[in-house]
């Protein structure tokens, strides 16, 4: 289907087979990883285009921490999305956060939970 869409032959050869990709990688998620995934699609159109460079931003710098680090903000990316939006600021900005991360690696929470839609405990 896709490949009988005149836009998409329009893109170049990288930008076709990035598209193919990300296709893919869909089609594998479950029903609830793809409404996650479209909720926050839709949450980061509604941002001004400085704030949506600036979630890419923190997105990258998450992608640079070492292993370790991301895997303990992982844990607590998990338990704050289980909060209300309304609450995970201040979840955040508690000792116990405080005492875990630096103020770059709250930062890059922050940012990465302002477009994480909510996700209540299971």
């Amino acid at each position: 289907m896709l490949r009988n869409d005149p836009s998409f032959h329009r893109l170049p050869p990288a930008e076709q087979q990035r598209v193919v990709r990300q296709l893919h990688q869909v089609s594998q998620l479950t029903e609830e990883q793809r409404q996650r995934r479209l909720a926050r699609a839709e949450i980061i159109e509604r941002l001004s285009p400085q704030e949506q460079m600036r979630i890419n931003l923190s997105a990258r710098r998450w992608v640079e921490l070492p292993p370790e680090r991301q895997a303990i903000m992982k844990s607590a990316f998990r338990d704050l999305r289980a909060l209300p939006l309304d609450q995970r600021p201040t979840e955040l900005n508690s000792a116990r956060y405080q005492g875990l991360f630096s103020p770059e690696e709250r930062g890059i929470l922050s940012d990465m939970l302002r477009v994480e839609p909510y996700q209540p405990a299971r």
